[in-house]
């Protein structure tokens, strides 16, 4: 289809990142990938179908970096002296590393680090632009990010914030890179804020997280996309040796959008846990792509991830526990709900085991179920009203995953979403 093309040369390219300062392999790497962006295809979905998206809809003048500006950090919950890092439209604008960090860990937005050598242990390692078409268009327009750098036996137990921010029309496809280093611990919390309301412009979002040999990283995110936006979140891990990644997924947007989150755990020994909440709303497109691939002898992968829709909302969980031949003593789970507030929302749960060895433990459950009306009968008749009664139900079925997150900030903030999302909603 001529409109899944992105119709651009390369001179045009050139001009329109001639102001990042990024190294000549990189703007050869742009140009591989968008020669290959013609050919690859879009990831197979179940019951979706990405090619119908239109994703490549771009006004290429929304992607040039803008000037440095300032703003006022305390409006988004900040003061001077956190450890935090913010963007907005596409540019960092605020970065604060406290004195006793900055010996243990390097902070650069993603075109400055690529003139580092270092980044390419990391960068692009977990992610390649050949991968399929949503890879080549990411690497062709990237336009932002930040790349981390946590040195070896270095704990950081206080998370870095970084604060993403949006309030024009724009072209976002922003890339995180951490690196973490032998026996570290690290803390990352990342939250996507878009205030515009006829924002059109496409998405991408890819994160890498490499853990080497006893290394543990808590990655937490939060997404709210406005609903006329449409786009891609890749989050994909590499775990070495008696390592670990937790990551934590709230994705309270409206705009249709595909996730794909894979951690291969590879080293012997090491873990990964993937929790997922989730609201659809309005006629609202989600579909989440799961998977953990143990590769590692005695290696654990987990899955849990719980959705709630309203509305018109179609969200597909497709959850995959791989565990290779040779991965003998690995554990791989999976657990998939969803619940439904309107009789005209449509779930669907593709729960997969693929499993190559026989010294293994595994196992998967899915439910899809509507909202109890005895159990809303019962509050009402208490004194509350149907909304409020489906807000405590609705809270009551996505506690379990909204525990299990390991930041306390983030559960505050989707607890807040969830019941700004369940108030402005229009199911019956």
């Amino acid at each position: 289809m001529e409109n899944n093309k992105l119709k651009l040369s390369i001179k045009t390219l050139q001009n329109i990142f001639s102001n990042t300062e990024e190294p000549t392999w990189f703007l050869n790497t742009r140009k591989l990938a968008l020669y290959r962006s013609y050919t690859l295809p879009f990831p197979k979905l179940e019951s979706m179908n990405l090619d119908n998206w239109n994703l490549f809809n771009i006004d290429f003048s929304t992607l040039r970096l803008e000037e440095m500006n300032t703003l006022d950090i305390s409006n988004y919950g900040l003061e001077q002296d956190d450890f935090a890092i913010v963007q907005k439209n596409n540019t960092v604008v605020h970065v604060s590393i406290p004195e006793k960090y900055r010996d243990k860990v390097i902070i650069k937005d993603i075109f400055s680090a690529m003139n580092d050598d270092h980044i390419k242990d990391s960068f692009m390692s977990v992610v390649d632009y050949a991968e399929n078409k949503v890879t080549a268009v990411h690497y062709t327009l990237l336009n932002a990010g930040l790349f981390i750098d946590v040195k070896e036996n270095i704990v950081i137990e206080e998370p870095l914030q970084y604060i993403v921010i949006s309030d024009k029309e724009q072209s976002l496809f922003n890339h995180v890179t951490i690196n973490v280093g032998e026996n570290s611990t690290f803390n990352f919390i990342e939250n996507y804020i878009n205030t515009t309301k006829e924002d059109k412009a496409p998405f991408s979002f890819v994160s890498e997280v490499v853990t080497h040999e006893g290394a543990k990283i808590n990655y937490s995110s939060i997404t709210n996309q406005p609903r006329e936006k449409r786009g891609t979140i890749l989050r994909r891990g590499l775990t070495f040796k008696n390592s670990l990644i937790n990551w934590n997924v709230a994705a309270m947007d409206e705009a249709d959008v595909y996730h794909d989150n894979t951690t291969n755990i590879l080293g012997d020994g090491s873990e990964a846990n993937l929790k997922i909440v989730t609201l659809g709303v309005k006629e609202q497109k989600t579909y989440f792509n799961s998977e953990v691939v143990n590769q590692g002898l005695s290696s654990k992968g987990d899955i849990l991830q719980h959705g709630v829709l309203l509305d018109k909302s179609h969200i597909v969980f497709n959850g995959v526990g791989f565990i290779v031949k040779g991965a003998t003593g690995s554990n791989a789970y999976q657990s998939s709900r969803m619940l439904t507030l309107s009789s005209a929302a449509k779930a669907d749960a593709n729960p997969m085991l693929l499993i190559d060895e026989n010294d293994v433990m595994a196992g998967h459950g899915a439910s899809l179920g509507r909202i109890d009306e005895e159990q809303l009968y019962y509050l009402q008749s208490r004194g509350l009203t149907r909304k409020e009664s489906s807000r405590l139900l609705v809270h009551g079925f996505l506690s379990p995953v909204i525990s299990e997150l390991t930041v306390d900030k983030i559960k505050e903030l989707v607890t807040i979403l969830i019941d700004e999302k369940i108030k402005n909603n229009e199911s019956d």
